[in-house]
């Protein structure tokens, strides 16, 4: 009988999963050990062409002999054998497919005709294929993974759809977390457009990240981003820019990217984040997660370092819309409370010779406290000494800066400088509503595009 259910709960909350060429024992690298870590409610079962039982699961040698109605199926038996066993699937209603494996339009020409194959079996019956040579499907929120990679599960907001599992890894570790994820793998069936708009629709989900090789579906990837945009961030690293880049995903997917600049432009206008490189796609991410909304352009920071000040400034010049604030008279008054009558006040707003009078934390407290408390302020970058001889005195800037973030309704963001940064990055990074960086480079294009994303949404409103 037709499983009546959505695909897209088939693919990412099914009651019953069907794990066909597993391996014997439910080791690191294999998707059963994964859903047994995980803790996954619904059923599973196994098909192997030898083994009877593994991990106390009873395992059948053909899908036909699988029982009841089954969701989704995840294939890891030999290429070969791939279109074979998606015929059983369809032939047994199930709709929804994982393939897992590599070597198909990734590698020679029998890999394309197979995929080719793999293509036609599922459409026979209106069955649809995720991948192959993919890591699956990730849903922290349902326990449940097609992964063989092993992953921590954490019921993180960020969604991230990508062509290469490595970025599922990379933001199961590095983005605070993942809590859907769909890797595309080859693409050859279930695509980026679809998982986007699988989503945009799951309410868990504040933030998506894609990684995309080639977009195939230009027109309705676009509107289907639109859509997205208008509901959450959607943030993209396309890659494949460069020659190079071009036959290394022909390679790696089959992927074929297209003219880079008509593509800019109509993620642009539809509202996605673009990207350059993968540490970026992290940082903004994570801007997004932890950070409230821009209101508005204007940047203040409060620093040890003129110098630090200046290349804060050339890095806001060059991301479109941000500019320095024009403190007004409050936080004005605060600077020449703390500072000597020779030293001016503005932004930067330079505490250093304030700390020397009154201390890091007395100083920090005083000038954060007014700049976000400034209505000519929209975000505020904070720089923070990690050094061994001050360490007593950086916890307790630290402290102040979230204690005064935690009240704030804006982007508050933290570089610190000296040979204990990662300590004390690693220590912030446990804070919400505050967000470490390694650079203020990057403080600069994590603001903006939190403000691009926000003026493209008060835009639509108009």
């Amino acid at each position: 009988m037709k499983n009546s259910m959505d695909l897209k709960d088939l693919f990412l909350k099914p009651r019953c999963v069907a794990l066909v060429g597993v391996p014997r024992e439910a080791g690191p690298l294999s998707p059963l050990g994964n859903l047994l870590r995980w803790g996954y409610e619904g059923k599973v079962q196994l098909v192997h062409p030898h083994a009877r039982e593994i991990e106390g699961f009873p395992a059948v040698p053909e899908v036909s002999m699988l029982e009841g109605e089954v969701d989704l199926a995840v294939i890891s038996s030999p290429r070969e054998t791939v279109p074979g066993v998606i015929s059983q699937c369809v032939d047994k209603w199930i709709r929804a497919i994982v393939v897992t494996n590599q070597g198909f339009a990734d590698a020679d020409p029998l890999g394309k005709r197979l995929q080719e194959a793999i293509v036609m079996a599922s459409r026979a019956k209106g069955g649809r294929v995720l991948g192959p040579n993919t890591l699956g499907v990730v849903n922290s929120f349902f326990r449940f993974t097609t992964s063989f990679m092993p992953l921590e599960r954490e019921e993180s907001p960020v969604g991230v759809i990508c062509q290469s599992g490595i970025f599922v890894v990379d933001a199961a570790h590095l983005m605070g977390g993942l809590g859907l994820g769909v890797d595309v793998g080859n693409g050859c069936d279930v695509g980026l457009t679809d998982a986007l708009e699988w989503l945009a629709g799951e309410e868990q989900v504040k933030v998506i990240a894609i990684h995309a090789e080639g977009i195939p579906q230009g027109r309705q990837f676009i509107e289907t981003g639109f859509r997205a945009c208008l509901k959450k961030p959607v943030v993209i690293l396309k890659t494949g820019r460069s020659p190079q880049g071009m036959r290394a995903a022909l390679s790696h997917t089959g992927s074929i990217s297209g003219d880079d600049r008509l593509l800019h432009g109509a993620l642009r206008k539809a509202g996605l984040i673009r990207v350059w490189r993968s540490d970026e796609m992290r940082d903004v991410v994570r801007g997004f997660v932890k950070l409230p909304p821009m209101r508005g352009p204007k940047v203040a920071m409060v620093t040890f370092t003129g110098g630090g000040g200046i290349i804060l400034l050339d890095a806001m010049a060059s991301e479109e819309g941000l500019e320095p604030a024009n403190l007004g008279s409050g936080a004005i008054q605060a600077m020449r409370e703390i500072s000597p009558p020779w030293m001016p006040a503005g932004n930067p707003m330079d505490i250093w010779p304030g700390v020397m009078k009154h201390g890091m934390a007395k100083t920090y407290r005083s000038t954060l406290k007014a700049a976000l408390e400034d209505p000519q302020v929209d975000a505020v970058v904070c720089v923070a000494l990690a050094l061994p001889a001050y360490c007593g005195s950086q916890l307790d800037s630290v402290e102040v800066i979230r204690e005064l973030a935690e009240k704030s309704q804006k982007p508050v963001l933290v570089w610190f400088y000296g040979p204990e940064k990662e300590e004390a990055l690693h220590r912030l990074d446990r804070e919400e509503k505050v967000l470490g960086v390694e650079s203020l480079e990057k403080a600069a294009k994590v603001l903006g595009a939190k403000w691009s994303y926000e003026r493209w949404r008060l835009a639509q409103q108009d």
